[in-house]
Formats: C-alpha cells, sequence, structure tokens
C-alpha cells in the first residue's frame, strides 16, 4: 500500500482571531502571575499564593498558549482507501472510502445543517471538521452520516477524494451474454 497522500492540506488555527485572542490572553496572565507573585512577592488582592505555586500555574500558562499559538494546525490528507483529518486538538479521523457512498463539493454556508465541531467527540449525523472556510468535501457514509471537511481549496479535495473513492468502488455488475 501507497503510504503518501495523493493530497494533502494543512490549515493553521492561529488563523482564527478568537484562538489568537485566547493565547495572547492566556500568555499575559501566565507571565504577569509570575512577575507579580513569584518575582515582586506581592499578594493578588487579599490572597497571598506562595511563590512554587505562582510559578507552577504562571509558567505554563506563560508558554503553553505560545506553543499551541504556533504548531495547532488541522492537517486533512487524502490516501488511496481513506481520507485522514488530524484536527489538531483532539487527535484524527479516519474515514475509509468502502463505507462512503457520494462526494460532492459543499460551498454554501453549513451552520444551520452541521454540527461544526473541533472539539471532543459528539455522536452526531452531520459533523464539520473546519478551521475557516464553511467551503469543503462533503462526505455521505453508507450509514447516513455526513461529514464536512472544510478547505481553503474545496475544489481540489473534493477532486482529490471522489478520485480516490471511484477507485475503490467495486465494478458495475456486466450483463451475461
Amino acid at each position: 500500500m501507497n503510504t503518501a497522500p495523493l493530497y494533502r492540506e494543512v490549515q493553521l488555527y492561529r488563523r482564527l482571531p478568537p484562538f489568537t485572542l485566547l493565547a495572547v490572553v492566556g500568555t499575559l496572565f501566565g507571565w504577569a502571575l509570575v512577575i507579580w507573585v513569584g518575582l515582586l512577592g506581592r499578594a493578588i488582592g487579599a490572597m497571598t499564593l506562595p511563590t512554587w505555586l505562582a510559578l507552577g500555574i504562571g509558567l505554563p500558562l506563560g508558554i503553553l498558549p505560545l506553543l499551541a499559538y504556533w504548531r495547532l494546525q488541522m492537517v486533512t490528507e487524502v490516501f488511496a482507501d481513506r481520507l485522514v483529518v488530524h484536527t489538531g486538538l483532539t487527535g484524527r479521523v479516519v474515514l475509509p472510502f468502502d463505507r462512503v457512498a457520494a462526494v460532492e463539493t459543499r460551498r454554501e454556508g453549513i451552520h444551520d445543517d452541521y454540527n461544526s465541531r473541533n472539539i471532543g467527540v459528539v455522536r452526531t449525523t452531520r459533523t464539520a471538521y473546519t478551521v475557516l472556510s464553511n467551503d469543503g468535501a462533503e462526505l455521505t457514509l453508507k450509514d447516513g452520516r455526513m461529514f464536512l471537511i472544510g478547505s481553503e481549496t474545496p475544489d481540489d479535495l473534493t477532486a482529490a477524494v471522489a478520485a480516490a473513492w471511484r477507485a475503490v468502488q467495486p465494478p458495475a455488475a456486466q450483463p451475461a451474454l
């Protein structure tokens, strides 16, 4: 089996304004806690916090949001037999093409009919994995579930998925002569 993906797309979470805001606020809070309590030895209001605890809370808050900001990404890969989405936050989703009933490009907004989840696993019939785009490849599974894989280049993603999906479909039954 070929292990190289036929198609690969990387979408960075840092392009999301709320994610950027959370990273900046978390980092500033962590370093403020380290400086205010750890270095200056001051209390936070009426609460006296031990230096070791301020450092234990402040350093991870000052460093982890920055690491997440630069490293978190959603990676979509199309292989010959499956579609793999590494969500960057909760792991990965694998959709084998032998379970797929239909593939099409979805261009209109998804907010009314998709459960947009990047965090957590939810059993639902329609799930979208997106970062910024509401467009992407819509895969309908044989059991009725639907997945929208968001893409900045939805036509390219859909073409790659459709080509790989068609390649794993059983040949049509030939009429007997």
